[in-house]
Parts: C-alpha cells; structure tokens; sequence
C-alpha cells in the first residue's frame, strides 16, 4: 500500500491540506479584488461612456483610472463586503448580488462627490450623474463578480 502523495497543487496547497481557505482570508481576497479592481473599472466606464465611446488618448484614461480612486474606494469596499457577506453568510453568489452592490455602490459614489448634507440635496444633484454612475457600477461589480466566484464556491 502506498502512502498519499504530497503532491503541491493549486487545490492543495501544503499550508492548507484542505484546499480550502479559511474564511478570513475568503473576505479579504473578495474585498482586495473589489479594492483594487472596481475603482479602475468604473472610471474607465465613466471615461468611455461620457466622451462618447471615443477612443481616449492613454494618458487622459490612466489619469481617470487613478483620479477614481480618490472616489470610489468607499463603495469598492461597500461592494466587497456586501460580495463577502453574501457569499460567506448567506452562501447566496447569484448575479442579485452585484446588481444590489451596483445600486449601493453607485448612491455612495454620488454621495461622496456632492457630501450632502441634506437628502433633498442629494436627489436634486444626483439626478444628472446618477445614471451614468449606476451604469459604470454595475459594470465594474459584474467584473468583479465573476473573478471572485472561485473564492465564494471554496465553502
């Protein structure tokens, strides 16, 4: 009779005999990839959509790209936590997820561009741009979904 294999392999790593990751690090890889992903995503969404799917000069894109950060890591990290809970708590990762994300995401981009400091504020500014943020919300959330379903099936 031989003896199991110790054969290193991505399902199997030899700090981790499972295979599995423990769900502390489940939630920080989900949030991480929302934290570094979702802000360059949304921005160059916001980028291509508000200068008419124009082919944008490299250097105005990556400017966008790392001017979204400054606004969009609040609801990066409101993303990525709604993913995680989602995934871990409710063991639900259907595509409900990152839409509900999206719409969250998006008012908390738009509340942190205005800072309201009433609500009827809020909606009377919010209406012009909040379109344009939902769509590049959900787009960026949707990305961000599909890397970070192989952390949510690991249960």
């Amino acid at each position: 009779m031989n003896p199991p294999s110790r054969i290193v392999t991505p399902e199997r790593r030899s700090d981790d005999v499972g295979g599995t990751l423990s769900p502390f690090w489940r939630v920080l890889s989900i949030v991480s990839v929302f934290l570094v992903l979702w802000p360059p995503i949304c921005g160059s969404v916001v980028w291509w959509v508000k200068f008419d799917n124009a082919a944008p000069m490299l250097g105005w894109l990556v400017a966008a790209m790392i001017y979204a950060y400054l606004f969009c890591v609040p609801s990066a990290l409101l993303a990525g936590i709604v993913h995680a809970v989602a995934a871990l708590s409710f063991r639900h990762y259907s595509i409900l997820v990152p839409i509900a994300a999206g719409v969250l995401a998006a008012v908390l981009i738009e509340m942190v561009i205005v800072k309201p400091f009433l609500l009827r504020e809020l909606a009377d500014k919010a209406m012009s741009s909040l379109e344009l943020l939902l769509f590049a919300s959900l787009i960026a959330s949707v990305i961000c979904w599909r890397l970070t379903r192989r952390f949510a099936r690991m249960a």
